[in-house]
C-alpha cells in the first residue's frame, strides 16, 4: 500500500498526535465529554471572575476531571511542541530541560487526579501522558523505558477499571451496549498495561545494551541535561538501575511469558519474535476498533468522546506498525532494543 511508506517516514509525528491528542479527548471522556467540560469552565469563570488561579483553584475543588484535563492540554499542546522548536532553535540542552520540567508536571498532574478520585478515565489520560514525557527522555536515558513502560501500565490498569467503573455510573447510558462497552473498554485495558510491560522489556534491553558498551547512551556522554546528579541518578549503572533489576525485572519478564505473550493468541510467533512493532500495533488496535463503535452506538456525550479517543488512539498504533512494514517476518532477527519513541498509550 502506498500509505505505509509516508506513514513510516512520519510516524514519530503520527505517533504524537494520535496518541496525545487522544488522551485529551480520553480525559474528556471523564470530565462528561466535550459539553459537560465547557460548562464546568462557564461555571468556573463565574465563580472566579478574571482570576485565572482563582478559576483554576475552583475547578480544582469542584471539578477535578475538569481541573486534570486542562493540565493534559497544557502538557500535550504546550510542553512537547515547545520541546521541539527550542531544540531547533537552542539545540537539545534546551530541549533536555523542557522535557525534565514536563515529568514533575505530569507525575503531579497524575497524583492530583488519584488524591481527588478523579473519574478513571481521566487518570488513564494522566498516566498515559507520565508515560510520555518518560519516553522522550529515552534517547538519552534507556532507564526511562523501563518506567516509561510502567506509567503506560498504570494507565492501562486505570483503562480497564474505568471499563468496570461505566457500568457503576451508566456514564454511556444502560442497557446491552452499556455492557458490552464495559467488557472490550476492561479487555482495551488490560492489553494496553500488557504493551507497557513489553515496552518495560525493551527498556531492559536498551539498558543491558547501554552497560555492555560502557554506559552508551546512559552515561556522561549521551546526557545532554546539565546536572550531573541527574545523569549519576538515571545512569543505567546507578542505583535505581540496579534495584529495578533485582526486583522488578525477574517479575515483569515473568509476566510477559506467563501471561502477556500468550494472551496474544491472535499473533502469530513469528510475528511476535520478528516485528515488534507490528506486534504493538495488533496487541491493541481490534480493542480500539470494537470499542470505539460501541462508544459511538451508545449515542451519548461520553461515548462520542470516547469512540474519538480511541479513532485516534488507533492512529497512533497504526504508525506504530508501519515502522515494521519493510520487515519480513521468516527472515527478520528479533530487535534487542526499540526505538525510544514506543507507544505513549
Amino acid at each position: 500500500m502506498a500509505i505505509a511508506p509516508w506513514m513510516k517516514r512520519n510516524s514519530l509525528e503520527i505517533q504524537f498526535w494520535g496518541y496525545e491528542i487522544g488522551n485529551i479527548i480520553a480525559s474528556l471522556t471523564g470530565a462528561g465529554g466535550i459539553r459537560a467540560f465547557a460548562e464546568s469552565l462557564a461555571d468556573a469563570y463565574r465563580a472566579g471572575g478574571a482570576s485565572p488561579v482563582a478559576v483554576a483553584l475552583w475547578l480544582a475543588r469542584e471539578h477535578p476531571e475538569a481541573f486534570a484535563t486542562l493540565g493534559v492540554m497544557g502538557i500535550v499542546v504546550v510542553a512537547f511542541p515547545l520541546g521541539s522548536a527550542v531544540e531547533r532553535r537552542f539545540g537539545p540542552r534546551a530541549a533536555d530541560a523542557v522535557n525534565a520540567l514536563a515529568v514533575p508536571l505530569a507525575l503531579a498532574l497524575l497524583a492530583f487526579a488519584l488524591v481527588r478520585e478523579a473519574n478513571l478515565f481521566t487518570v488513564a489520560a494522566c498516566a498515559f501522558v507520565v508515560g510520555s514525557c518518560l519516553l522522550r527522555g529515552a534517547g538519552h536515558f534507556p532507564l526511562l523505558l523501563k518506567l516509561g513502560g510502567l506509567a503506560l501500565s498504570v494507565g492501562g490498569l486505570a483503562l480497564a477499571g474505568a471499563g468496570v467503573m461505566v457500568l457503576a455510573v451508566e456514564l454511556f447510558g444502560a442497557g446491552g451496549t452499556g455492557i458490552l462497552l464495559s467488557a472490550a473498554t476492561f479487555l482495551s485495558g488490560v492489553f494496553v498495561a500488557g504493551a507497557g510491560l513489553l515496552t518495560y522489556q525493551g527498556g531492559c534491553r536498551a539498558v543491558e545494551a547501554a552497560q555492555a558498551g560502557g554506559e552508551g547512551r546512559g552515561g556522561e556522554g549521551g546526557a545532554s541535561f546539565g546536572a550531573g546528579d541527574l545523569r549519576s541518578l538515571l545512569s543505567v549503572q546507578g542505583a535505581i538501575a540496579r534495584s529495578m533489576a533485582r526486583t522488578l525485572d525477574p517479575a515483569i519478564e515473568w509476566m510477559i511469558r506467563a501471561i502477556v505473550h500468550p494472551g496474544l493468541f491472535w499473533i502469530s510467533e513469528g510475528t511476535k519474535q520478528a516485528q515488534p512493532f507490528r506486534t504493538s500495533m495488533l496487541a491493541r488496535l481490534p480493542w480500539r476498533v470494537i470499542t470505539g463503535t460501541l462508544a459511538l452506538s451508545t449515542g451519548t456525550a461520553a461515548g462520542v468522546s470516547f469512540a474519538v479517543a480511541n479513532l485516534l488512539w488507533a492512529v497512533g498504533d497504526m504508525a506504530i506498525g508501519a515502522l515494521d512494514s519493510d520487515t519480513a517476518v521468516e527472515t527478520a532477527a528479533p530487535r534487542s532494543e526499540p526505538s525510544p519513541a514506543e507507544p505513549g498509550v
